[in-house]
């Protein structure tokens, strides 16, 4: 999945790019658009705002990436590439390190936000 930002707010801009990474990249080369704004363009666009969209403000880092997947598999659907995109029975080991992975990395920041409120 990548994305390409078009912000009004700066400071969603920035928590955005915190939270995706990798995945923000150049308007030519993003599957879909997040914006705070409503506005056309050539490419599907994620809305985000304090009343209504994909996503109202205040949101969390997981709360935006379940939401982002969500969007992501409906575009998929609509373009009717999911079936290409799931992973086969020989990827198993490769979905497995992924899940590792991630848990991994959640157990770290969990450890190291308790550490942190408790000044350890």
């Amino acid at each position: 999945m990548k994305i390409a930002l078009v912000c009004q707010s700066l400071l969603l801009s920035r928590a955005l790019k915190s939270f995706l990474g990798d995945r923000i990249v150049p308007y030519k080369q993003c599957d879909f658009v997040i914006s705070d704004k409503k506005i056309e363009l050539d490419k599907p666009i994620f809305y985000i705002s304090s009343h209504e969209g994909n996503l109202v403000i205040p949101f969390s880092k997981s709360s935006l990436h379940i939401e982002l997947d969500k969007f992501s598999q409906h575009l998929l659907l609509r373009l009717g590439t999911l079936d290409d995109m799931m992973p086969k029975p020989n990827n198993t080991h490769a979905l497995e390190e992924k899940i590792t992975a991630l848990t991994e990395q959640f157990r770290a920041e969990l450890i190291q936000t308790i550490r942190g409120y408790y000044g350890n």
